[in-house]
This record gives C-alpha cells, structure tokens and sequence, in this order.
C-alpha cells in the first residue's frame, strides 16, 4: 500500500510541476546567414539591431508577452547566400521565410487573456550600447530607465 501511495505522490508531484512550466509560452527568434545584419522587435516592443553577425542567431523571450513580433535578416553582400528567418514559440518554428537578400518575418500574437503579471527584460539601450538585462515584473523598464 505505502509503495502505490508514494507511486501516486510522484506521479502527482510530476504532473504539478508541468502545469506551472506551460503557463508561460516562449517566444523567439532564429536566423541563418553568412554574415548579415538583423533587427527585430523585443518584448517590450523597442527594435532591437545585430550588425555584423555570421552564421546561426537565437534569441528567446521566456515568460514574456508579445502582441507582435517581427524580424528583418539583411545579407551584408549582395552576392550572399541564402538568408533565413524564423519566428519560434516553445522551441518550434511558427513562421519561416527565405530569400536571397533580404527576409522580413512578422506574426501577431493572440492574447489569451492570462491576467497574471508578468516577468521581463528592461531591454533600455545602457551606456555600453547594449540593452539592460534587468528582470523587471509586469513589462516595462527596470529602476534605473524608467
């Protein structure tokens, strides 16, 4: 009897701990390029530029709430090959696009009425030029930006 109960304690204990990991979804985006400049939009919808950048890109947003998303990958040459963009949510591809120059991919997301705050990036462009990777609860901008 005690070996069933201590079965279904971890079953159960399981079971809790997937429910609260799927609350959030994660967004993201990924490119393929030789080298090319990429720009897009985070979270807190402020566009966001990577210059010079070679081969594969990711960058993921967990437990961020997007309305839309978009990603623009630039081939630096005109003689580049092919550039990709892609648009991820729980580490599968929602949108994909190709082209020999330049790529645009956007995807609006829909609300799923969720009225529990959120936890996010500050994002603000730091003295360094780099954005702030504050956390800050409920969107918006850490402390020191707002």
């Amino acid at each position: 009897m005690k070996k069933y109960l201590l079965l279904f304690l971890i079953s159960f204990l399981s079971m809790a701990c997937k429910k609260a990991e799927s609350e959030y979804d994660t967004y993201g985006y990924e490119t393929e390029c030789d080298e090319c400049d990429i720009n897009y939009v985070d979270d807190l919808g402020a566009t966001v530029y990577v210059n010079g950048h070679k081969g594969t890109w990711k960058k993921d947003f967990p437990r961020s709430v997007f309305t839309e998303m978009k990603v623009t990958v630039t081939a630096r040459q005109s003689n580049s090959n092919t550039v990709s963009a892609h648009i991820i949510k729980d580490g599968k591809r929602l949108v994909s696009k190709s082209g020999n120059s330049s790529v645009t991919v956007r995807h609006i997301v829909k609300s799923s009425g969720s009225t529990k705050p959120v936890s996010s990036i500050c994002g603000a462009p730091t003295q360094k030029g780099g954005p702030c990777q504050r956390k800050v609860s409920g969107g918006g901008r850490c402390w020191q930006h707002k």
